[in-house]
C-alpha cells in the first residue's frame, strides 16, 4: 500500500508540474461542450442571432398571393434564411453542387389557381439526403406554414359561408314574401279574367244578333230599290220598243194584205194554169201576249220585293273557351345552395437530388467515428511512438550509425500510414456487413478520401510529437485538437447542424473534407469525380502538416544535448 501511495503521489506531483497538461485538461471539456452546444443548436431551435438558420432557396413560379404569403412567413421565421432564386436549376445547384442548402422550395405555376378551383396542388422541395435533420426541420416548418395557411383560409371560408348563409336567408325570406304576394295577385287576376270573359262572350253574342238583323234589313231595302230600278228600266225600254213594234206590225199586216192581192192577181193572170202555182207560205200569227203588250199601255207588273225574303244563315252559337286554371303552386322551402368551394389540399412533394430520402444513421456514424478513432490512433501511434524513441535515446544511437534519421522517421510514418489505411478499410467493411452501410456505386473510390485523411492524420501526429513537451502532454494536446476537428468537421453529427460561421471555420480542418467526400460517395451515391477535390485538399493539408512536423521535430532533435 505504501508503494502504491508513493506512485500516486509521484504521478500527481508530475501532473502538477505539467502546467500545459493541466491547462489542456481543463480547457478540453469546455471546448467540447462549447463546440457541441453550437453544433447541436438546431436540434432545439434557432439561436437568437439567427446564425444557425438554414439557408432556404425558394423558386416562385406561381407569383400569386399564396406564394407571397409563403414568402412573407418564411422571411419572418428565424429557423430559415430565405433566398429567392430565379429557377429550378439554380435551386438544384445550390442543393446538389454548392451544398449551401439541404432543402429548396419550388412553388409551381398554377398552384393558387388549382387551390381556388378546388383541385389539389403540391409544393416541390429539393432535398439533400445527407442533411437529414435540416430536411426534417425545414419540412416541419413548411408543414406548420401549410397548416397555418389552411387554418386561415378555412376560417376565412367559414366566415364567408356564414355571411353568405345569412344573406341567403334574408334573400329567401324576401323571395318567399314576394312569391306570396304574386300568388295573391294571380288569384285576383284570374277571377277578374273570368268575369271579363263572361262579359265579353255575352256582348259578342248580342253584337252578332244585332249585326245579323241590321244586315237583313239592309239587304231587303237594297233589293226593293233594285227591283224598282229594274221595273222602271224595263218600262222605259218597253215604251221605246212599242212604237216601232206597232209600226212594224201594221206594215207587216199591210204587206200581208198586198201579198194576198198580188197572189189573187197572179192566179187570175195564170188562168188555167193557176192550179200549178204552189201555195205560198203562211205568215205566222203574232203571239197573243205580244199583241196584248202592244195594245196595252200599262206598266209591267213585277213581284213585290216583300216576297223576296232573303234568309241569312243563323249565326252559330258559340261559347268562349274557359280560361286555363291558374297554376297551382306552393311556395317551396328553398334549400340553401351548396357551400362555396373550399380550397383544395396543399401537399408537399419531395424529390431527392441524390441518394435515398431516408438514410441509415450508421451512414453518418461509421465514417465519422472511423475518422475520429483513426486520428486518435495516429496520435497514439505516431506521437507517442516518436516520443518514446526520442526519450529512449534511439535517435541518439542512430546518429552514431550509418543510417539517416530521416529514413528511420520515414519508415515509422509509412508503417503508421499503412496501418491507418487497413484500419479505415476494416471499419467500413464492418459497417457494410453489420450495419448495412452503403459503400456507394463505386466502393473502390473510397480509397481516395481514406488515403487523404490517413495522410493528414500521419502528418498531424508528427506535429504533436514535435510540439508536446512530454509524453503525458500528448493526449491533452492532441485530443483537444482532434476532438475539435472531429466535432466541427461533421464526424459526430451532420455539419449542417452547425451555424454558418462554424461551417466556414470547418473548412480549415481535413475532417470536414473527408466527411464531405464520404457523404458524397456513400450517401449521395455519386461517382469518384466528387472525391477528387476533397482528396486533393486533404493531401495538401497532410503535406503541410508533414513538412511542419519534420521541421519542428528536427529542430527539437538538434536542441537535445
Amino acid at each position: 500500500m505504501r508503494t502504491l501511495l508513493v506512485i500516486v503521489r509521484k504521478d500527481l506531483r508530475l501532473l502538477w508540474r505539467d502546467r500545459a497538461g493541466l491547462v489542456f485538461l481543463t480547457l478540453a471539456p469546455i471546448m467540447v461542450i462549447t463546440v457541441a452546444g453550437f453544433s447541436l443548436a438546431n436540434l432545439y431551435g434557432t439561436d437568437p442571432t439567427g446564425q444557425t438558420a438554414y439557408e432556404f432557396p425558394v423558386v416562385d413560379e406561381d407569383g400569386g398571393s399564396l406564394a407571397r404569403q409563403i414568402r412573407d412567413r418564411l422571411e419572418t421565421d428565424r429557423a430559415v434564411r430565405l433566398v429567392l432564386v430565379p429557377n429550378r436549376e439554380e435551386a438544384q445547384r445550390l442543393v446538389r453542387d454548392r451544398k449551401r442548402a439541404g432543402t429548396a422550395l419550388v412553388i409551381p405555376r398554377g398552384s393558387e389557381a388549382a387551390l381556388a378551383d378546388g383541385r389539389p396542388a403540391s409544393l416541390l422541395i429539393y432535398t439533400d439526403s445527407v442533411k437529414y435533420l435540416e430536411r426534417l426541420n425545414v419540412r416541419l416548418r413548411l408543414l406548420e406554414l401549410r397548416d397555418a395557411l389552411a387554418n386561415e383560409h378555412r376560417a376565412e371560408a367559414s366566415s364567408q359561408v356564414e355571411e353568405q348563409r345569412q344573406r341567403l336567408h334574408s334573400e329567401l325570406d324576401q323571395l318567399q314574401s314576394a312569391l306570396g304576394s304574386a300568388r295573391a295577385r294571380l288569384d285576383a287576376a284570374w277571377v277578374e279574367a273570368e268575369r271579363t270573359r263572361d262579359h265579353a262572350a255575352a256582348k259578342l253574342r248580342h253584337d252578332i244578333a244585332r249585326a245579323q238583323q241590321q244586315a237583313q234589313e239592309q239587304i231587303g231595302r237594297e233589293l226593293a230599290a233594285f227591283a224598282e230600278d229594274v221595273r222602271r228600266e224595263l218600262d222605259r225600254q218597253l215604251s221605246e220598243m212599242r212604237t216601232p213594234l206597232r209600226s212594224y206590225v201594221e206594215a207587216l199586216n199591210a204587206r200581208r194584205a198586198d201579198f194576198e192581192i198580188w197572189l189573187a192577181e197572179l192566179k187570175r193572170l195564170a188562168g188555167g194554169r193557176a192550179s200549178d202555182i204552189p201555195s205560198p207560205p203562211f205568215f205566222p200569227e203574232f203571239p197573243d201576249g205580244l199583241v196584248r203588250l202592244l195594245q196595252e199601255d200599262a206598266p209591267l207588273r213585277l213581284p213585290s220585293p216583300d216576297r223576296l225574303r232573303l234568309s241569312l244563315p243563323v249565326a252559330p252559337r258559340f261559347e268562349l273557351p274557359p280560361l286555363p286554371a291558374p297554376p297551382s303552386f306552393d311556395i317551396p322551402e328553398i334549400a340553401l345552395p351548396p357551400p362555396p368551394k373550399v380550397p383544395g389540399s396543399l401537399a408537399i412533394e419531395e424529390v431527392s437530388l441524390g441518394g435515398p430520402s431516408i438514410i441509415n444513421t450508421f451512414d453518418q456514424n461509421v465514417p465519422g467515428f472511423s475518422v475520429t478513432f483513426l486520428l486518435l490512433g495516429m496520435l497514439l501511434g505516431v506521437s507517442l511512438g516518436l516520443l518514446d524513441e526520442r526519450d529512449w535515446g534511439t535517435f541518439e544511437r542512430v546518429r552514431a550509425m550509418p543510417i539517416a534519421v530521416a529514413n528511420v522517421l520515414g519508415g515509422k510514418l509509412l508503417s503508421r500510414f499503412l496501418v491507418g489505411m487497413v484500419q479505415m478499410v476494416t471499419l467500413l467493411v464492418v459497417g457494410w456487413l453489420a450495419f448495412d452501410v452503403s459503400l456507394g456505386p463505386q466502393p473502390w473510390a473510397l480509397l481516395l478520401p481514406i488515403a487523404g485523411i490517413v495522410f493528414a492524420g500521419t502528418g498531424f501526429g508528427l506535429i504533436v510529437a514535435a510540439v508536446a513537451p512530454t509524453r503525458e502532454a500528448v493526449l491533452p494536446l492532441g485530443s483537444i485538437v482532434i476532438v475539435t476537428m472531429a466535432a466541427v468537421g461533421g464526424c459526430w453529427w451532420p455539419i449542417d447542424l452547425e451555424p454558418r460561421w462554424m461551417r466556414t471555420v470547418a473548412l480549415a480542418f481535413p475532417t470536414t473534407w473527408a466527411m464531405d467526400a464520404f457523404n458524397d460517395l456513400m450517401i449521395r451515391r455519386r461517382t469518384v469525380a466528387v472525391a477528387l477535390r476533397p482528396a486533393a485538399v486533404m493531401f495538401a493539408y497532410g503535406t503541410l502538416y508533414l513538412l511542419t512536423g519534420l521541421l519542428l521535430f528536427q529542430r527539437r532533435l538538434r536542441r537535445r544535448p
